[in-house]
């Protein structure tokens, strides 16, 4: 009697630990499967993510190879009007249209094209540095006939300098000029010139300011431009560098844009690049 009893009693024992082994296994399926669903999206996320970024990184490739082609025809084979435009195909599968154009517009200031008689003016520039300070010496040339009438001075500079104020003289203007920009960016200072001050045939006069910064500024002579009043005069620069832009869009087949590049540079048979914008629109 006792040993039916005892085996009565284990029996009801096993078949509640299989009940509850049970019970732990059909929560753990549940768990399961509430908690795959998220991590195969989260796995198909990554992954599309990282084709994402794939396709941006070789965008971007192919947007840079626009603005170099750019450039390489600048210097090689510059083009006869602008703006001039062109189209890259297959660059990592995608298409680049590229934009190249004059700059017309400088901090806001609209600067002129070459005249005819551009080469009745010469500019010539002095730098000299002494304890943080530069300063700047511009003498402009008429060297055609009649008086010539300067209307504006702008001098584009790199980052690193700043304008010291009240530093302006010379026999052409004394007032401080409007600043663009800072140490951090570059700063672009502007005369406008109100009446406007005359040079006469074969005289010259000088312009000079100071700027204050550290003794390696890469490219501390800045890109000057005077421009005059006269028979043909227009604007003349202190090089035969001008300022251009380029850009160039990076399209994919479906012909939307995935990556944009930006460059502003001078040319006149060295290149000068003065900003790089990636997406500049975005």
């Amino acid at each position: 009697m006792w040993y039916l009893l005892m085996k009565k009693w284990l029996s009801k024992i096993t078949r509640r630990e299989e009940g509850v082994t049970l019970l732990i296994v059909l929560v753990m399926m549940t768990v399961g499967s509430v908690l795959i669903i998220p991590t195969l999206n989260f796995v198909a996320t990554s992954v599309n993510t990282g084709e994402i970024f794939e396709e941006k990184l070789e965008a971007l490739y192919a947007a840079e190879a626009g603005v170099e082609d750019a450039i390489w025809k600048m210097i090689n084979d510059i083009p006869g009007n602008f703006p001039y435009s062109y189209q890259l195909t297959d660059i990592n599968g995608m298409t680049v249209d590229v934009v190249i154009d004059k700059i017309t517009t400088i901090a806001g200031v609209e600067i002129g094209d070459f005249g005819v008689h551009a080469d009745w003016m010469i500019i010539e520039k002095s730098i000299t540095y002494d304890a943080g300070i530069y300063t700047y010496t511009i003498t402009i040339i008429n060297n055609g006939d009649g008086n010539m009438k300067i209307e504006k001075i702008l001098i584009d500079f790199p980052p690193g300098l700043e304008y010291v104020p009240g530093s302006t003289g010379g026999e052409l203007y004394n007032d401080d000029p409007t600043v663009v920009g800072d140490a951090s960016t570059g700063v672009t200072i502007y005369w406008q010139f109100d009446p406007y001050p005359t040079i006469p045939m074969t005289e010259s006069r000088i312009h000079f300011f100071q700027l204050s910064g550290p003794p390696d500024v890469s490219g501390v002579e800045g890109h000057c431009c005077v421009e005059a009043s006269r028979q043909d005069e227009g604007t003349v620069w202190d090089t035969d560098s001008s300022p251009f832009t380029v850009t160039a869009q990076a399209k994919d087949s479906t012909g939307t844009v995935i990556a944009t590049i930006r460059t502003g540079f001078w040319e006149g048979g060295t290149t000068s690049i003065t900003c790089w914008q990636v997406n500049p629109d975005t």
